[in-house]
């Protein structure tokens, strides 16, 4: 049955363990409760940037089966120009039981190849020339794959319902151009809003729903594939003007002259 349980605190009473446990408990039980059906990785911050000739990442939460992790303070590492691609990744040891508590630790590091198992989740990729400093904002949707010191989230796992999204950056990069282009029509612009309402945050399902309404095509696989679904309709100035709809709902290409 539903219940809620506040512990009392008042004078001359005994501090009980239970209440201290309702104290403990009680945020931690809440947000798994409302992130129990999200995929893994980002749900808040973990934003990497370049501050003071240095890789840092703002404080943020991830989730990991199940479990989440908390960074309460900016992390920092020192970067080193190499010219070729590195990334930027979290691997998650085994939890650990010491003096009654149970810790889940990880690891912040920098690698040439890109997360290959299941205990690494990415935060970012980038090359870095000598010299130069990486930038995490965008000129347009198009520079976020730009290829030399330019911080890519393309492939971050953004967690959301059932499966992960991408990154609130990149949605938001995507709202304000098509919101800009005069040939968007209402679909677009309802997209755009919904983006912009929710901080850039939307479920892959959604993302996926509006790429196949407005191109007649599913988009591909993952992030990437959500991506480049983006990339063809800004392109295309909002709907794929060779899609029509049907009378019965489905989707016909037609040549423009």
């Amino acid at each position: 049955m539903f219940c809620y349980e506040i512990p009392q605190f008042e004078k001359k009473r005994l501090l009980r363990t239970e209440m201290l446990e309702q104290l403990r408990d009680y945020p931690r039980d809440y947000l798994e409760i409302l992130y129990s059906d999200y995929s893994d990785g980002i749900l808040c911050g973990c934003t990497p940037g370049w501050v003071q000739d240095k890789l840092t990442i703002k404080p943020g939460i991830l989730r990991y089966k199940e479990k989440l992790y908390f960074l309460k303070e900016p992390f920092s590492m020192t970067c080193v120009a190499q010219d070729k691609v590195l990334y930027l990744k979290v691997q998650f040891h085994a939890p650990v039981s010491e003096n009654g508590i149970m810790t889940g630790k990880t690891r912040i590091y920098l690698d040439e190849i890109p997360p290959a198992s299941a205990d690494e989740m990415e935060l970012c990729r980038f090359r870095l020339q000598e010299g130069a400093r990486l930038r995490d904002s965008y000129e347009n949707f198009a520079d976020c794959l730009t290829e030399f010191d330019t911080i890519h989230l393309i492939d971050v796992l953004w967690a959301s319902p059932e499966k992960a999204t991408l990154h609130p950056k990149i949605l938001r990069q995507y709202a304000m151009e098509i919101l800009r282009n005069d040939n968007r029509d209402a679909v677009d612009a309802s997209f755009a809003v919904e983006i912009l309402s929710n901080r850039g945050i939307l479920p892959e399902e959604a993302v996926r729903a509006y790429i196949n309404i407005q191109t007649g095509s599913s988009a591909g696989k993952g992030n990437k594939g959500l991506y480049d679904g983006l990339a063809k309709i800004l392109k295309n100035g909002g709907m794929d003007r060779s899609v029509q709809k049907k009378a019965d709902g489905t989707m016909r290409r037609v040549m423009l002259l």
